[in-house]
């Protein structure tokens, strides 16, 4: 051989790289050096060592691992499969090159495989990772060589394979037995998709973290999202129901946080049922009014006794419009609490007549979603007929709630109102005052600042409203009636008697004498979508 040039690795793949034109340039005008290239470049492609095969080899030294918290570790890889194909691919190949080692002529002649003997290597496999086609070689082989020890130890160390770092939850017939468990769990629940989650227990997130940074692993699927989709994929095949990653009807959570043998947690979607109510009764609030002095205990916080403001009840009052609907809709959706939001409120002596006020019933934690909703109205509406009414349900959503607040500021409402006078005035006063009103009141927006009767609840500001209409007739010298059409949030007690001069201009600023409100009723509350008052 002639004049052999010798090109090292990182030169003779940068020509090859960077322009093709170069090689075959050379191979033009050297052609007698062809042949040494060419075995360059196949001992180059000999002596290529695959990481992932090396790096399993180096994780089963240190752990025990199930199939799955070792294919995950190369979850980027191969990504149209899935964490127990690629842990078997892996296994598979290492556990044919150790088998072909093994099958050499002498023992003496046998490679080693990353320092090891065939034999070694096989049981690192078949113990570490549970991989059956390594214990089978192995297992043929000392039976072969009549080796029934280490037949019988092999064995053991098989049967007793734990994964150190899931416990073997990740193995089918733990992710099978999980399922079950859920699925006995859910029974009871009415769910059209769901979602499974996770709380994890810190052993493990620990283990995921040491196992990481010592082998420098990446971006490997996590434990947490690796439970979450087995249990999620195999229930959907027993609910026949697909998973919902936003605002699910079920969210199933695993628990694992206090032991690795899980628990679960069901967490479902609330329920909106919307409606309107109308209210006949005075002294009846819309939600359920716990004591402020000792909120809702029924015991004093100071002297530990029983509290004088509500006699012990923990309520002000004994019921109201929430607790008479909820009363009824709770036993059919068996849930764990419901709560009433309206467009708007009114006072508690007030009615609510009319077309009714537009509201939602929140169920928290509701087992049953397909209803018999008709049923629920009419048994309201016979078992409460003297206190409230309420118009048909339908299903609603938390987004109608976020409407009803957001439009409460520009919807409008219909007032009748019944006012004393502290002063008497005849028909021809109240004419002439009626006449101002128009003028003073209809054309300039009115400025409140918050009532002296709630300002301990709310924020002590001034808000500026909008009265679109006001007529009435006169009662008698000390009775006047009233119909007001409003702005949503405006307080018309206030605007009828000026509060000390905080509603500014008011309607007895007008008339120039003292009055109070002594009934008031809504007799129209204005959606988004009602054009009735206007």
């Amino acid at each position: 051989m002639k004049n052999t040039k010798f090109f090292p690795e990182s030169i003779l793949f940068k020509i090859m790289a960077e322009n093709p034109k170069e090689l075959h340039k050379f191979q033009e005008n050297e052609s007698e050096d062809v042949e040494d290239i060419s075995e360059e470049i196949e001992i180059i492609t000999t002596q290529y060592s695959p990481k992932l095969l090396k790096k399993t080899f180096e994780v089963l030294q240190s752990f025990k691992l199930c199939h799955e918290c070792l294919g995950r570790q190369f979850s980027y890889l191969a990504t149209a499969t899935d964490n127990n194909t690629r842990a078997q691919a892996i296994l598979l190949t290492l556990t044919m090159e150790a088998h072909a080692a093994l099958k050499s002529e002498s023992i003496e002649h046998q490679t080693l495989l990353f320092g090891k003997r065939p034999i070694e290597l096989l049981e690192l496999i078949a113990v570490q990772s549970h991989f059956f086609p390594a214990y089978k070689v192995l297992a043929d082989y000392f039976s072969k060589y009549n080796d029934q020890e280490k037949l019988k130890i092999l064995k053991e160390k098989w049967s007793n394979h734990v994964c150190d770092f899931c416990q073997n939850l990740l193995t089918q017939e733990k992710i099978e037995k999980i399922c079950k468990e859920i699925e006995q769990e859910v029974f009871d629940y009415d769910f059209d998709n769901f979602l499974i989650g996770t709380y994890l227990n810190p052993l493990i997130t620990n283990k995921e973290e040491d196992i990481r940074a010592r082998f420098h692993f990446i971006s490997g699927e996590s434990f947490k999202a690796n439970l979450n989709r087995l249990v999620g994929k195999k229930m959907q095949e027993i609910f026949h129901k697909p998973t919902q990653y936003n605002r699910p009807d079920l969210q199933i959570m695993i628990d694992l946080r206090e032991s690795l043998d899980p628990t679960y947690e069901l967490q479902p979607k609330p329920l909106y049922l919307e409606s309107k109510y109308k209210k006949f009764v005075r002294n009846l609030p819309q939600t359920h009014w716990h004591c402020p002095d000792c909120r809702g205990r029924g015991i004093d916080r100071k002297t530990k006794e029983i509290c004088p403001t509500c006699h012990g009840s923990g309520d002000m009052y004994a019921s109201s419009i929430e607790d008479l609907i909820a009363s009824v809709i709770l036993p059919y959706v068996r849930g764990e609490k419901a709560l009433l939001h309206g467009a708007g409120r009114e006072d508690i002596d007030a009615r609510c007549l009319g077309k009714g006020r537009p509201f939602i019933m929140e169920i928290k934690k509701p087992q049953k979603r397909i209803l018999p909703l008709d049923e629920i109205q009419k048994k309201i509406n016979n078992q409460f007929s003297s206190q409230i009414y309420v118009e048909p349900f339908t299903i609603s959503s938390k987004k109608q709630i976020i409407e009803y607040k957001s439009d409460s500021e520009f919807s409008q409402k219909a007032y009748h109102a019944l006012i004393f006078l502290e002063q008497p005035i005849d028909k021809k006063l109240f004419d002439e005052k009626m006449n101002e009103i128009q003028e003073i009141i209809l054309n300039e927006p009115i400025h409140q600042r918050t009532p002296l009767r709630v300002v301990h609840r709310r924020a002590d500001k001034t808000r500026t409203k909008k009265i679109f209409e006001i007529s009435g007739k006169w009662i008698d010298s000390r009775h006047i009636f009233l119909k007001i059409r409003a702005q949503g949030g405006t307080y018309i007690k206030e605007l009828i008697s000026s509060d000390n001069g905080r509603t500014v201009p008011s309607i007895a600023q007008v008339f120039k004498i003292p009055m109070t409100c002594v009934e008031l009723d809504i007799v129209n509350v204005d959606t988004k979508n009602d054009e009735s008052i206007r």
